[in-house]
């Protein structure tokens, strides 16, 4: 067309029309040119294994974005995209690659500068610890440690830190860290476990703050098997040997040869255990060579133990040779013998507790003791246990029974024991809620019924709760004669006026004895306080360093007006143990292990 001469003859009638033709003469479809795009900003390139994420912000004006991967020898990788990434799969390791992102549209393409990413060998995620640890270490939370014997923290420095061949060492566990005990191992071969010695430590914290950890958190010990074929007698355990006095002597020799314990120093510090779960221990070489979840031998009152899990233990879940260690915020489950013992002159305290036994294997849910050859032996077993909820194997209407009914005595002082037991729970056990066993036990029982209260010759049980004990038995349905006192003895002892003691329905809501899991825990909280409960004043416990010891890190007693380990009303997903225990009896709601299972 001639512009100029369809100006001249049309003008007047047809310049708005002229006017735009002219305009659009130039064929760009649309009136406005296609402008070359921007580059692409922000390009990031990142490896995970070995694939490359490339992402970036989308360049101005772009219709798509053509992402390239090149390296030296190898033919380049390209896709293209209208996302703001992509990835690149099954790359080399050991391999730099640049990538270079371009902006495209029709009018042209225009280029970021090129980043560089390297795909990297894998690091080791597992070690396996073959020797003692005899210098500071630290197991980081990237690796997966595997105890594949029993290994020993340093060497036994003696009673006083001057034994010959001493050596002082410190393992410190970063949070979130997982340790699993070798299980392949010969049968009637020592298994698999830890032990400090005295004079040495263990920083396990996974808080290093007074609160529950997360699951993230958790330092766990458990299996080498795969979750969900995980079971008691794994591996060994977990044992701390230190020195503070027991009555079993100047020094006395561990459970499962694991070393000398004891000493004259009441203070003495181990470390720290603080958001720790140990799982599917208790090393069984012989019926009489067992190891417990956790043997605290001769630990004194430097060291700290604070939310703790044991689970599934072959013997005993946690106990204390003597010493005075304190333990708070603690779950014990699916133990094959006692949730809680104690023995030799232990002069701690445990408060927060909760027990849940399972009908395959089960005892006593506290025995308590002090010296199985002398009653009178001292220091004398003079520790307070509060606020702690036991459930037996098998009585009410959830899960756990597994198989059959199982489980002796809620709690049952023996051997000369002059514990306190203070605003506790105890339900569901297969024998007796409470017992008084042996000369020496009847005695202590006998002075406090007479109005003493010195822990040097007393018992007691007070503002406690018993529930639904001893039914499958067809007993009194909370108390048993147990070589100590008869039945009546130890019903009256409990019902005595003034220790406040109730044979009432605590109130545990439905699915307190249920399995569970780690995200659905069994429901083990009361749903109000017991009709005419009255608390015992934890408050009226003197923390004298003779009888019971203070923790050096600061903790003390907690007053309640409740019994259990939890208030009642709390809710579930707010108790104490919420989303960091687990309650499956194969471990399938456990952490993988080395083996990523």
């Amino acid at each position: 067309m001639n512009c100029a001469r369809v100006r001249r003859v049309v003008l007047a009638l047809f310049l708005p029309f002229a006017l735009v033709a002219c305009e659009d003469d130039g064929g760009n479809n649309g009136g406005t040119a296609v402008l070359v795009p921007g580059a692409p900003a922000g390009v990031q390139a990142v490896a995970n294994g070995t694939t490359v994420t490339v992402s970036f912000t989308a360049g101005a004006n772009a219709d798509s974005h053509r992402v390239v991967l090149s390296t030296t020898g190898e033919a380049d990788r390209t896709a293209t995209t209208t996302e703001s990434s992509v990835q690149f799969t099954d790359l080399t390791l050991s391999t730099t690659y640049a990538a270079t992102v371009f902006a495209v549209n029709s009018a042209g393409e225009a280029a970021a500068p090129a980043v560089t990413v390297t795909i990297d060998d894998p690091v080791e995620t597992f070690v396996e610890v073959t020797a003692n640890i005899l210098t500071d270490v630290t197991w980081t939370s990237d690796k997966v440690w595997v105890i594949t014997r029993p290994i020993f923290v340093g060497v036994d420095c003696g009673t006083d830190g001057t034994a010959a061949g001493c050596v002082e060492a410190t393992l410190t566990i970063e949070p979130g860290t997982t340790i699993v005990g070798n299980t392949d191992l010969p049968q009637g071969v020592r298994g698999a476990y830890l032990v400090v010695n005295r004079g040495s430590k263990i920083i396990a914290d996974a808080t290093q703050a007074d609160r529950a950890p997360t699951e993230a958190e958790t330092i766990v010990f458990t299996s080498d098997k795969p979750k969900g074929q995980r079971a008691r007698g794994d591996w060994g355990g977990i044992i701390i040997n230190g020195r503070a006095q027991t009555n079993a002597g100047a020094e006395a020799e561990g459970e499962g040869d694991s070393g000398l314990f004891g000493g004259n120093l009441d203070t003495d510090n181990s470390g720290v255990l603080r958001g720790v779960r140990i799982e599917f221990a208790g090393d069984d070489v012989t019926p009489t060579d067992q190891l417990n979840g956790l043997a605290l031998q001769g630990v004194g009152s430097g060291t700290t133990i604070s939310y703790l899990q044991i689970h599934y233990n072959v013997d005993d879940g946690i106990e204390p040779f003597g010493g005075t260690v304190s333990v708070d915020h603690m779950v014990v489950t699916g133990i094959g013998d006692d949730s809680v013992d104690g023995t030799d002159g232990y002069r701690g305290f445990m408060q927060f507790i909760v027990g849940q036994q399972r009908g395959d294997a089960a005892d006593n849910g506290m025995e308590l003791s002090n010296d199985g050859e002398d009653a009178d032996r001292s220091p004398k077993s003079t520790a307070v246990i509060a606020n702690a909820t036991m459930v037996g194997a098998g009585f009410g209407s959830g899960e756990n029974t597994l198989s059959t009914f199982n489980g002796d005595r809620g709690v049952q002082f023996r051997e000369g024991s002059h514990y306190r037991v203070y605003n506790s729970i105890f339900t569901g056990f297969g024998d007796a809620g409470f017992c008084v066993e042996n000369a020496g036990t009847v005695t202590a029982a006998n002075a406090r019924l007479g109005g003493a209260t010195d822990p040097q010759t007393t018992l007691s049980i007070e503002g406690s709760v018993v529930w639904n004990n001893a039914v499958a038995d067809g007993g009194d349905d909370n108390f048993e004669g147990c070589s100590g006192y008869s039945t009546e003895e130890n019903k009256t002892f409990f019902e005595t006026a003034g220790f406040n003691n109730v044979v009432a329905d605590p109130l545990l809501r439905t699915g307190y004895d249920d399995i569970g899991t780690m995200m659905s825990p069994p429901d083990i909280v009361a749903s109000e306080l017991p009709a005419g409960y009255t608390p015992f004043d934890l408050t009226s416990v003197t923390l004298d360093d003779v009888n019971l010891f203070a923790p050096a890190d600061g903790r003390t007693l907690v007053d309640t007006d409740y019994p259990g380990a939890v208030a009642p009303g709390t809710a579930l997903d707010q108790a104490w143990f919420y989303g960091w225990t687990v309650w499956t009896e194969d471990g399938a709601d456990s952490r993988a292990n080395q083996a990523g299972s």
